[in-house]
């Protein structure tokens, strides 16, 4: 059983709601508490913030043809602006302080609930690595590399080392 403390509480929702939480729990293999508890969390932990903040939602196909439609230079430029100001200014905004958990807790939070790929994190040999594997193509890889290096290296003050394939990302650093 996990350390988590829980409580139990009651409210009336649609039928219609109902209905389809109860579909997506059976096709997920969870129970309805499990599912409303995942949605609950991912609001708390991300939409209420992402709400204040302003962040926009777009489609992957809509964000991997802006990329594609861009020179890398733009890209470049664009994703190590975004690292070092928009990203710096949202774990400011949701934590209140830049290091190391914030940093990560974030980009499990980009991956696991903005949708822009999936994320491996791992603490190991006195690193931090992560690894994303998305569907943006070749740009998409170089949009997240000089996201996520500029992030690290200007919140935290920390050189990375990158690999980089059309359609992974694999970021290193020391905590």
């Amino acid at each position: 059983m996990s350390g988590k403390k829980t409580s139990s509480i009651s409210f009336r929702i649609d039928e219609k709601y109902e209905k389809v939480l109860r579909d997506i729990a059976v096709e997920n293999k969870t129970s309805l508490n499990t599912l409303a508890n995942q949605i609950f969390g991912q609001y708390v932990e991300f939409e209420l913030y992402a709400k204040k903040f302003g962040t926009l939602r777009m489609s992957t196909d809509t964000f991997r043809r802006m990329l594609n439609s861009m020179d890398e230079k733009n890209i470049i430029e664009i994703a190590t602006i975004c690292g070092s100001q928009e990203v710096k200014e949202f774990i400011l905004f949701k934590w209140k302080r830049l290091d190391s958990k914030t940093v990560t807790d974030f980009i499990k939070i980009y991956f696991d609930l903005c949708g822009y790929g999936r994320c491996s994190l791992d603490k190991a040999e006195g690193n931090i690595m992560f690894s994303v594997h998305h569907d943006l193509q070749e740009k998409g890889s170089l949009f997240l590399k000089y996201l996520f290096e500029s992030l690290i290296r200007t919140a935290l003050d920390k050189d990375c080392k990158t690999e980089m394939t059309n359609d992974t990302v694999t970021i290193s650093f020391q905590p």
